[in-house]
């Protein structure tokens, strides 16, 4: 079983070509793991283990983006790190719109969160 992973969720709406949605996800994804590396020594040996077991990433969906924005606030409740990306508007989705949202590694301990959310299909 994979101790270490980092969880992305994209809504289904609103629509976006599967090349935008690959974008947004790396966006998010790269932020969260912006956001965690610091000075602290336990984060980065965890981001380091994540790296030598894989990269371990699971895309998951939800409904929409007010969905997707109680999730971010149910991850600050639960103080887990992350990332809540809004696009710029420039191409396909409205200016501001949050379009993806990326966690930090996590540990198995924390994997209960996303288990009534689907893979992204």
């Amino acid at each position: 079983m994979i101790k270490y992973k980092q969880f992305a969720i994209l809504p289904k709406q609103p629509k976006m070509s599967c090349g935008k949605r690959c974008s947004q996800i790396a966006h998010a994804t790269f932020l969260a793991l912006d956001k965690s590396w610091n000075d602290d020594k336990d984060t980065n040996l965890l981001i380091e283990k994540w790296k030598r077991n894989g990269m371990c990433v699971i895309v998951l969906q939800c409904k929409d983006t007010n969905q997707l924005k109680n999730i971010a606030n149910y991850l600050r409740y639960w103080d887990i790190p992350h990332h809540l990306y809004h696009d710029e508007g420039l191409t396909e989705v409205e200016p501001f719109v949050p379009t993806a949202l990326a966690t930090g590694i996590l540990t198995e301990d924390k994997f209960w969160i996303f288990e009534k959310l689907k893979l992204y299909k």
